[in-house]
């Protein structure tokens, strides 16, 4: 490898390129390194897609030490200052010199470090892509453009509105770096499906860029979804598999701060050494958690997604997401942080199909509609007491949420406070609101600091999240393998045959030990009968009405001919809501979008509820039915 890159860069020698490794403690590359560190010689534009632990900071640091001993500099952008500021940190340690422009910086180091970045101090400078708003950053790059030799993007996927965290701010980067004319540029993401892979080279201008996609597929790793009956019987299998991992530490992520210390609190009781980590916590309690952790002096740290950046722990044995996650991409980053030492980890996933509500719900807090944000300015700047603030945020939230539905002419549940956050720190990010340290108020932003706030893109994001998390259910439905599943949404063109089995997923250890991976007749029964009510129901009417008819609670006289009513009588109506939502969720039912959605069957559903296809072969994961529940299920 090490050969390969030093052959194909015919600028640089192998003696400078092995005093550059050497400059990183290593003497040899990891695999596809070497492969993106010769494109970037060649000046060929690069999108490199590496997992996270593949290595792909020293694919443009170590160039960037290269380039420097002819005078070049390495600009690198990226979203997260923690990550700068641990890789200025630990370049400086071995003699780099590297500097990260932050708004963690104060006006006075700012200002040097502008400087130092004039006056050529530096080879790697790191910035966030909100600094090319700054007039004065803009300048001292133009000053500086024909010294310019490489541009670094990280976090690359951030740039395509199809991409799991699209960030306004990556759009303005295609004008900037064609405007400096750097004369190499490469693109590096640890999660990009070949979607979003052409999106950044299209958002970036790059012609004919050179891709390397690899080093997806983890073998240690097995992948596994448990069914989980609800809150406590979830609990009950995390303490479970927590209790008897191998070896190691767990790590258990949840979807909001609320279920992680509800999850922490169940581990503790259980007699496990448990932390939780959240973004609500101080700073000194995260930090304390996360060193504790560090150190192995915990069995298990419970989380939300704020944890993991830059956690780089050998010997994590078991990941649980205790909550579905968002996206595809989410999960395998968040699931690659066990067995970064090559050793035997357990990923699972504990599904119940009704946590998928909660998603939901957060992605439309996540994205207001128009409506919502416009009412939202227009009440701050009409009534500008309603903003002042209080050292409750919570308070302000409820203040806006009660006087946002009035305005709007709408019920209070339909505004939730998660929605008024995000309403406002939207508002917020587009310079349309402002906070001082007395209240936070309407404002005009000022033309050219501010990206516009388009909210149609908002609604195009809200709906790919949608979709993320209709895969990320298709996932858990999945009855064959799951790696190869994994694999196939990334692109590894290393596994190509959807008949390849891995032997380390729950699916194909099933396959293997000859266990049963299908449903009772009994079950297979009523997911017939069920089907067979929504298609009689002709699409009128939604999960509610449906679940009570299915039950025979439903007293109107205008169903009482069609056979199917009653047909679950005697279930949990919840248990029959979690069975509608599984088959939406393998693609039997669907939904329809609106205030009031309703469901009907799909072609396939039909297929089903007709005896065309056998639904134990389509990997339904069944709520749990209470014994109770199991008696009568036809008639009235």
């Amino acid at each position: 490898m090490f050969a390969t890159a030093a052959r194909e860069s015919s600028s640089e020698g192998h003696a400078v390129l092995a005093r550059a490794l050497a400059t990183f403690g290593h003497t040899t590359m990891r695999p596809g390194q070497a492969e993106v560190i010769a494109d970037i010689f060649a000046g060929r534009p690069v999108i490199a897609v590496m997992p996270t632990g593949a290595g792909k900071s020293l694919c443009y640091q170590l160039p960037a030490v290269v380039l420097a001993e002819k005078g070049g500099v390495t600009l690198v952008v990226s979203p997260l200052i923690a990550l700068m500021k641990d890789q200025v940190d630990a370049l400086s340690a071995r003699g780099v010199p590297a500097v990260a422009l932050t708004s963690a910086s104060g006006a006075d180091e700012q200002r040097d470090i502008l400087d130092g970045i004039r006056a050529g101090m530096y080879s790697l400078v790191y910035v966030a892509p909100e600094r090319f708003r700054s007039p004065r950053f803009v300048e001292v790059l133009q000053s500086i453009a024909p010294s310019i030799a490489l541009v670094a993007i990280d976090e690359a996927h951030c740039i395509s509105e199809w991409g799991h965290d699209f960030r306004p701010e990556y759009r303005r980067l295609g004008e900037i770096v064609r405007a400096l004319g750097a004369p190499r540029l490469a693109a590096f993401t640890a999660t990009a499906t070949p979607e979003v892979r052409a999106d950044i080279a299209q958002q970036l201008g790059l012609d004919d860029p050179r891709l390397h996609v690899r080093g997806f597929d983890r073998p240690n790793l097995t992948y596994s979804v448990a069914k989980a009956g609800g809150t406590a019987n979830k609990v009950e299998q995390m303490i479970d598999l927590v209790r008897t991992r191998d070896g190691g530490v767990a790590l258990v992520y949840a979807a909001t701060r609320k279920n992680a210390e509800a999850y922490a609190d169940a581990l503790k009781k259980a007699g496990m050494r448990a932390r939780v980590y959240h973004a609500g916590l101080k700073d000194e309690a995260r930090e304390k958690a996360q060193d504790t952790f560090m150190a192995g002096k915990l069995d298990v740290i419970v989380a939300t997604n704020a944890f993991g950046m830059g956690v780089d722990k050998s010997d994590i044995r078991l990941v649980v997401h205790a909550d579905i996650p968002r996206s595809p991409e989410a999960y395998y980053q968040e699931a690659g942080r066990g067995g970064r030492d090559g050793k035997p980890t357990r990923a699972v996933l504990l599904f119940n199909h009704g946590d998928i509500r909660l998603q939901e719900f957060l992605i439309d807090a996540s994205y207001p509609s128009a409506d919502v944000l416009r009412g939202m300015w227009k009440l701050l700047r009409d009534r500008p007491e309603l903003g002042i603030l209080t050292p409750y945020e919570e308070e302000l939230e409820a203040r806006l949420r009660v006087k946002l539905a009035a305005h709007l002419k709408v019920e209070e549940k339909a505004l939730s406070a998660a929605m008024i956050g995000s309403a406002l720190r939207l508002l917020e990010r587009h310079g349309m609101v402002a906070r001082d340290d007395e209240r936070i108020a309407a404002t005009r932003p000022a033309p050219g600091v501010y990206p516009a706030l388009d909210v149609e893109s908002l609604s195009r994001r809200a709906e790919v999240e949608r979709k993320k998390l209709r895969t990320m259910v298709e996932y858990a439905y999945y009855p064959r393998c799951r790696r190869q599943f994994v694999l196939e949404y990334f692109g590894d063109q290393d596994w190509a045959s959807r008949d390849r089995t891995c032997g380390a997923c729950d699916n194909c250890e099933a396959v293997a030990h000859g266990r049963p991976t299908g449903m009772s007749p009994q079950e297979a029964g009523a997911i017939r009968s069920l089907l067979l009510l929504v298609g009689a129901l002709s699409g009128r009417f939604g999960r509610t009405r449906v679940a009570k008819l299915a039950l025979g609670t439903d007293e109107d006289e205008r169903f009482d001919e069609v056979p199917e009513r009653g047909c679950l009588r005697g279930w949990p109506e919840r248990t029959v809501l979690d069975l509608l939502r599984s088959l939406e969720g393998a693609g039997l039912i669907e939904a329809s979008r609106g205030e009031y959605p309703t469901i009907a069957t799909t072609r396939r559903g039909d297929q089903v509820a007709v005896g065309k296809l056998d639904p134990a072969s389509l990997g339904i994961l069944m709520p749990t039915v209470t014994k109770r529940s199991r008696g009568k299920k036809r008639g009235r």
